[in-house]
């Protein structure tokens, strides 16, 4: 692994050092996206300042390649999601089929 002040590259995803189980990601999302403080995302997740702002720190380092990730990711959930109208579709194809 290798490190960077707080933060470890694993399985090629940064997470915080020591507590690997956390992605950068999740992390920096609740205070960039979630427009939460540092102290509510320290509070949240039960970080140092420290752990807090190397994440945003690596995050504004990576900003480009991250937002891509996500914007992917949201797309992903976006097309798979089940809307009301897939919903009916559904079900009018589902009740067709029976006699």
């Amino acid at each position: 692994m290798q490190m960077f002040n707080h933060i470890v590259m694993k399985d090629g995803e940064a997470r915080i050092e020591g507590k690997e189980h956390f992605k950068v990601e999740m992390v920096v999302r609740l205070y960039v996206d979630g427009e939460a403080s540092i102290e509510d995302v320290m509070a949240h997740y039960g970080l140092t300042a420290s752990e807090v702002h190397a994440a945003i720190s690596y995050y504004f380092d990576n900003r480009a390649e991250l937002d891509s990730a996500h914007q992917k990711v949201l797309a992903e959930i976006h097309e798979n999601a089940m809307t009301i109208e897939k919903f009916k579709t559904k079900i009018v194809a589902r009740n067709s089929g029976k006699k």
